[in-house]
């Protein structure tokens, strides 16, 4: 992982004041018997704080917290409620806590027992139901009736002394600074500082657990082109790293970076070469050409069932003629990359500036959940239309990114394959991107929902690239 740049907490953007979201703090100390709340008796509320809207949360309401009540604290979860709110919002709660048992009450506010309180003692009776959720679901935690390890009081305690077991033979020892970046039960991503270099804890679940394995084989496979596992913690689906001394690739100020990472791409992609089986057997997604080949006609077929559940136009609607001709172009696309002879290797369908860490010298990737073997084209496709969407990019930059790419391909395809091969690529990225996710596969469920508009866009979007490549095509043979 990298070394974090200067993230903005809620007090730190007063001046921007951007939108805010507005949470209500159920804050527990001594392993969650005991709530700090405004006023010892009722009617009583719960501390409320704002941060900023669409940025990471934990490290947010944690900044907040600490800085409003001078108290150090950490996210457990958020309560899934039923209730709203009279503009027919949920009201947004968060679970946290703090790690100092004799943690001061700030002015004017208590810790009181959780069990001392009521449906009567809150001013707002939302609360009261967002505590007796709160505390059902740590029940569940904690004996494992629910998968949440980072759901329970205490779990960070647990987690530092692990890191610190696994990391005294390489001489590191936690300075008791941590910044944690995710909330969930279930997820997490936090920094331990240590007396020199920092480490990183990250852990996955569901829709994401096969990134666990998928980093662990990357890391033995191609050391150097992703952070560096120091130790696992199984049960937890969650790795111990070494932290990379840089920034993503959004925050390098250096346009060379951005022929750095598509060097180190193509590196890695040689690399790859001959670990396809490894590569399937740590989970990552089967994007080989004829797997591809298998899903054209089932998508097609399953968005054609969107389009017409579309109703308000635009944008427009592809018919059922012209999806069949779109689905026996990119056939005749995936056709094309099989007769050229195009090896698979490792794969990114993830592969923005956000997930790419560079230094002077040197680029890793990260967030590997939605890896795959398969064209590998296809992943410089996507850093190639990242590219276009900055205000840096322009003709001569570009030339020289697919240069810096393209290079690494000499020695196993000729530079007209490799040519062929990238025409091709814009309309496949799109149809592996969509294919990848397994939504698709059931329409019926959509209705007019954000995942049913953004399949039929992506479909839109393959339509247009192809037409695109259709009429270069026109034009070269004329």
């Amino acid at each position: 992982m990298r070394a974090p740049t200067a993230e903005r907490s809620s007090a730190a953007v007063g001046a921007s004041r951007a939108p805010q979201d507005l949470y209500r703090i159920l804050l527990l100390r001594k392993n969650g018997s005991e709530l700090l709340v405004a006023g010892e008796h009722r009617p009583s509320a719960l501390p409320c704080v704002e941060i900023p809207r669409w940025e990471r949360t934990g490290i947010n309401l944690n900044a907040v917290v600490r800085e409003r009540y001078g108290i150090s604290p950490v996210c457990l979860f958020t309560p899934d409620l039923s209730v709203t709110t009279d503009d027919g919002e949920p009201p947004l709660y968060q679970v946290m806590e703090t790690r100092e048992a004799n943690a001061r009450a700030p002015e004017g506010m208590y810790w009181l027992p959780v069990d001392a309180f009521s449906d009567q003692f809150f001013a707002n009776a939302q609360d009261f139901r967002a505590l007796t959720d709160t505390l059902r679901k740590i029940h569940e935690f904690e004996n494992e009736e629910t998968r949440g390890p980072f759901g329970k009081p205490g779990w960070i305690d647990e987690l530092s002394s692990w890191i610190q077991h696994e990391v005294d033979p390489y001489g590191l020892r936690l300075t008791g600074e941590f910044r944690q970046l995710n909330a969930s039960p279930t997820f997490a991503l936090l920094r331990f500082a240590t007396n020199e270099s920092a480490v990183w804890f990250k852990a996955v679940g569901e829709p994401n657990l096969r990134e666990f394995p998928i980093s662990l084989t990357l890391s033995r496979l191609f050391p150097g082109f992703v952070p560096g596992i120091l130790a696992t913690r199984r049960a937890w689906h969650g790795w111990l790293m070494t932290e990379f001394v840089g920034s993503t690739l959004d925050e390098v100020a250096d346009a060379c970076a951005w022929e750095r990472v598509a060097q180190t791409l193509g590196e890695l992609q040689i690399a790859s070469l001959g670990t396809t089986e490894r590569l399937l057997d740590a989970s990552c997604r089967d994007l080989r050409i004829s797997s591809l080949r298998s899903l054209v006609d089932p998508f097609m077929e399953m968005m054609s069932q969107l389009m017409e559940q579309q109703r308000t136009t635009p944008p427009p609607v592809l018919d059922r003629g012209e999806l069949r001709t779109l689905g026996r172009q990119i056939q005749e696309a995936l056709s094309k990359l099989a007769e050229l002879g195009i090896p698979d290797t490792l794969g990114h369908l993830d592969f923005n500036p956000g997930n790419i860490l560079c230094s002077a010298h040197r680029c890793v990737f990260i967030d590997w959940a939605e890896a795959y073997v398969g064209p590998p084209f296809l992943t410089f496709d996507y850093l190639r239309t990242h590219l276009g969407r900055t205000e840096r990019e322009d003709a001569g930059l570009s030339a020289n990114v697919v240069t810096a790419y393209e290079t690494h391909w000499r020695p196993v395809l000729s530079p007209d394959v490799v040519a062929e091969a990238m025409k091709v690529a814009s309309v496949l990225a799109v149809f592996a991107y969509a294919t990848a996710t397994e939504g698709w596969r059931k329409p019926a469920s959509f209705g007019e929902s954000r995942a049913a508009g953004y399949l039929r866009s992506l479909t839109r979007r393959m339509h247009r690239e192809m037409r695109r490549l259709q009429d270069r095509r026109r034009l070269c043979i004329h």
